[in-house]
């Protein structure tokens, strides 16, 4: 029988016993170290011997392994930078950039141009909105829908209050 640690949406932690096929911690390094190189969730599951939909909910549940996963996707993200980088013949200082005697294997650019992309909300630490582009709103906006929401819940209170 197998026991983790386990915490998660405002609950303290506590030991559990472990379901068979589940997270174990060798199970999350693999996929963390695998998604730091390659940025690719799939692979980082296949590598893990997990699923995509398990993946994403011990992520939802976990803040401690969301964090983690970004600081993997966010090392991920400096690596394809540096490839792109040294493709694109950039040194600092006239320093050749990245020099090194392992051979690399070849970089599909249009392809690490949209992961970057893709991955820019990460690395900024904004989220995505479903369906599309990222939209952020003033200060302004952000203060009158807040003012609105609370006007709204003030109203609500007082109808429920007089019933």
């Amino acid at each position: 029988m197998a026991l983790t640690i386990a915490s998660g949406n405002q609950r303290r932690r506590q030991i559990r016993t472990l379901a068979n096929g589940g997270w174990t911690r060798e199970k999350r390094q693999t996929f963390l170290d695998t998604l730091a190189v390659t940025c690719n969730v799939s692979l980082a599951c296949i590598e893990a011997g997990m699923s995509k939909t398990g993946v994403y909910r011990l992520r939802q549940r976990d803040p401690e392994f969301a964090e983690l996963w970004r600081c993997a996707l966010l090392m991920g993200y400096d690596r394809l930078e540096e490839r792109l980088l040294r493709r694109a013949g950039a040194g600092v200082n006239d320093i050749e950039f990245g020099a090194g005697d392992v051979p690399e294997e070849p970089l599909d650019a249009e392809l690490a141009l949209n992961l970057l992309r893709n991955h820019r909300p990460t690395v900024e630490g904004r989220r995505k909105r479903v369906g599309g582009e990222i939209h952020r709103i003033s200060r302004e906006e952000a203060q009158a829908a807040l003012t609105k929401r609370l006007d709204a819940l003030e109203k609500r209170l007082k109808a429920e209050k007089g019933r």
